[in-house]
C-alpha cells in the first residue's frame, strides 16, 4: 500500500500543474452545462457551495502547509484538485450568467481570469504567492456572484444603490476570510503578507467599481433574449405580436431580421426587444435610437424611450419602441439599463426603395 501511495505522489510531483489545469478545466466544462438562469435556487446553491468549499480549502490548505514538519510528506491532492475544480466551476457558471448581457465585457472579464489562473498554476510557486493569487481569484469571484444575487434576491431592482449593497457584502465576507486566516495562517508571524494581501483585494475592489460606473461591466442579471427592427408590430389579445419585417438573408442565422430596412411610405421602424429579468425584479430599461453621422465619425442620439420590464419570463419582458421620420444611412437600437450599462443593440442600414418590397410575417 505504501508503495502505492508513493507512486501517487511521484506522478502527481511530475505533472501537479498539468492535474491542477485538468481539475480546473473539468470544473469550467461541467458548469457550462449546468449553469441556469440567474433565479435558479439549485444553481444559487451550487455557486454558494462552491464559494464555501474554496474559502474552506483555501484556509485548510495554508493551515496545512503552516504546521508541516516533514517537507517530504504527500501533497493534499484532494484538497488542491477540489479547490480547482471550484474554481473552474465557479468562473465557468459566471462566465454564462454575464454573457447572456449581450456584450462581450463580461465574457472577456472571465476568459481572461481562467487564463490568469492556469498560469498562476503553472508559475507560482511559493506558499504566499499561492495565497494571494488565490484568495484574490476567490475575491474576483466572490464580488462577481454578489453583483447578481444582491438585485436578484434582496433589492429586487437595477441601481446604483443595489451595486454598492453588493460590494458592500462582498467586503464583509472577505473580511471574514481575512479574519481566519490571520488567526489561522499569520498568527504569531510578521502580518507584511497579509496587508500586502488586503491591498491587492482593495485594487481589485477599487478597479471592479471603476469597470461598474463606466458600464463596462454588462448589467448582470438583466440579458437580451431577442431583438430585432420591423416594419410593423401589432399585439394581440393573446398577448403576442404579429410582425411584419424583412428577412434576414440565410448565412445571417444570428439576425432576426435582415441588416438593410427598405423605407416605405410612414419611413418608420419599430425595435422590439425581449429582456430577461430575475423573478420579482422590475427596472426600466431604455431604447436609445441613434444615426451615424459620417461627417463627424460617431454615433448620435435621435431619441431615448423608456418602459418598464418585469422579471420571471424565461423567454424575457417583451416591448418595443418606435422611430419615425428615419432617412437612409447607419442606424442601431441600443437597449440600455437607465445607468446606461448596454444590455444589447441591434444595427441596421436605412435603404430607400428601388424594387417592390417583399416583407415576411411571424408570430413573436
Amino acid at each position: 500500500m505504501r508503495e502505492h501511495w508513493e507512486r501517487i505522489f511521484e506522478f502527481w510531483k511530475r505533472y501537479e500543474h498539468h492535474i491542477g489545469v485538468g481539475a480546473l478545466a473539468t470544473g469550467f466544462v461541467f458548469d457550462l452545462i449546468v449553469a441556469d438562469r440567474p433565479d435558479s435556487i439549485p444553481n444559487n446553491i451550487l455557486l454558494l457551495s462552491y464559494l464555501f468549499i474554496a474559502a474552506s480549502f483555501i484556509v485548510i490548505l495554508n493551515l496545512r502547509e503552516v504546521r508541516k514538519r516533514n517537507e517530504e510528506s504527500p501533497e493534499p491532492l484532494f484538497l488542491l484538485l477540489v479547490l480547482q475544480f471550484c474554481f473552474g466551476g465557479l468562473a465557468s457558471n459566471l462566465l454564462v450568467l454575464y454573457g447572456r448581457s449581450g456584450t462581450l465585457a463580461g465574457s472577456t472579464l472571465f476568459i481572461g481570469l481562467l487564463v490568469a489562473l492556469i498560469i498562476g498554476n503553472e508559475y507560482l510557486r511559493s506558499r504566499y504567492s499561492l495565497l494571494k493569487f488565490n484568495v484574490s481569484v476567490y475575491y474576483v469571484l466572490l464580488l462577481s456572484y454578489c453583483v447578481i444575487a444582491v438585485p436578484t434576491f434582496i433589492t429586487h431592482s437595477m441601481s446604483m444603490w443595489s451595486f454598492l449593497l453588493s460590494g458592500l457584502i462582498s467586503v464583509l465576507i472577505i473580511a471574514g476570510l481575512l479574519g481566519v486566516l490571520y488567526l489561522t495562517v499569520f498568527r504569531g508571524k510578521s502580518l507584511i503578507g497579509l496587508r500586502t494581501l488586503g491591498t491587492y483585494l482593495g485594487v481589485i475592489f477599487i478597479v471592479f467599481n471603476m469597470l461598474y460606473f463606466l458600464n463596462i461591466i454588462p448589467p448582470v442579471p438583466l440579458a437580451l433574449k431577442d431583438i430585432g427592427v420591423y416594419h410593423s408590430l401589432l399585439r394581440r389579445s393573446a398577448g403576442d405580436y404579429v410582425a411584419i419585417y424583412e428577412k434576414a438573408p440565410w448565412y445571417a442565422f444570428w439576425r432576426n431580421t435582415n441588416a438593410t430596412y427598405t423605407l416605405t411610405t410612414d419611413k418608420s421602424a419599430f425595435c422590439y426587444s425581449s429582456v430577461f429579468a430575475p423573478t420579482a425584479l422590475e427596472a426600466p430599461i431604455f431604447h436609445r435610437w441613434e444615426e451615424y453621422v459620417a461627417e463627424s465619425g460617431r454615433w448620435e442620439e435621435r431619441s431615448r424611450i423608456s418602459f418598464d420590464i418585469s422579471g420571471g419570463r424565461s423567454d424575457g419582458y417583451r416591448g418595443y419602441t418606435i422611430k419615425s421620420a428615419l432617412t437612409p444611412g447607419r442606424w442601431r437600437c441600443n437597449v440600455e439599463t437607465s445607468q446606461g450599462a448596454l444590455i444589447g443593440r441591434t444595427t441596421f442600414t436605412v435603404v430607400e426603395a428601388a424594387e417592390e418590397l417583399t416583407l415576411s410575417t411571424k408570430t413573436l
